[in-house]
């Protein structure tokens, strides 16, 4: 199947932008703190923050630094990046459009850049990765939180063929091996992985990307219907016969350029 166009993701985002703002699943900080504890940012950092979305991570870590710069494909995520940015008084905020793939920046320009819960949309994820490393400096950190599936092809499989029934600019979501072989390639040397378990409410999530009634009911068929073993690893919560959440895992990696 062919990745979706770069307008068909740009399409996919525009209207459901406030969706993602609002979203309990990327206003969560639990998996940001870990990137935190990692970035060993300071107030002479510029920081760049790719794939905004509705700004969680750069309004997170705009006290820590001295600038952020919040890229997105997608126009209308940025007005809502800036909303949340107003909201939380951030003033040392701007906003760039941009694609991942081929960031408008100079070379070495950013002290540390971030991304979060994007690369799965990315038609081209070492284009991108090299990307990131491209616009940091030599010596900087850069840390990436994405959603991630096991080595068990028939679970990767299953999570994937979910993602893209409900979200159809989803590329692919990644084993850990992967992005290890990814981010080496591209220069980065790792500092950190790890997997952290995330749960979805079902309702809110199974909405989040505008689709109409009767492909939501698809999805929570697929969820029903799995087989054992991916409805055990995903941790399939059911109550009177609907699906109320589900998890999945988000890899986390910080690492230096080399």
């Amino acid at each position: 199947m062919k990745p979706p166009t770069k307008r068909e993701t740009r399409d996919q985002f525009a209207g459901v932008a406030k969706r993602y703002r609002t979203s309990i699943d990327h206003s969560d900080a639990d998996d940001r703190e870990i990137l935190r504890s990692r970035l060993a940012m300071d107030p002479s950092h510029l920081l760049l923050d790719v794939a905004t979305g509705g700004g969680h991570t750069a309004a997170e870590f705009s006290p820590d630094v001295r600038k952020v710069v919040a890229s997105d494909l997608t126009p209308e995520m940025l007005c809502e990046a800036r909303t949340l940015s107003a909201e939380r008084k951030c003033r040392n905020m701007s906003f760039v459009a941009a694609d991942a793939e081929s960031l408008p920046f100079a070379s070495e320009a950013f002290d540390r850049v971030t991304c979060r819960i994007a690369p799965h949309h990315f038609p081209d994820l070492p284009a991108a990765v090299r990307e990131l490393l491209r616009v940091t400096r030599s010596g900087g950190l850069v840390g990436i939180i994405d959603s991630v599936v096991p080595d068990d092809p028939a679970l990767d499989a299953f999570l994937n063929g979910v993602e893209k029934v409900r979200d159809p600019s989803h590329v692919r979501s990644y084993r850990i091996e992967e992005w290890n072989e990814v981010l080496a390639s591209a220069g980065l040397f790792l500092l950190h992985v790890s997997r952290a378990w995330k749960e979805h409410p079902f309702a809110e999530w199974v909405s989040r990307t505008g689709k109409p009634q009767e492909v939501q009911r698809e999805i929570e068929s697929l969820f029903l219907t799995a087989f054992p073993r991916a409805r055990d690893y995903y941790r399939v919560r059911i109550e009177n016969g609907k699906v109320v959440s589900y998890s999945d895992e988000k890899g986390i990696f910080v690492g230096r350029k080399t």
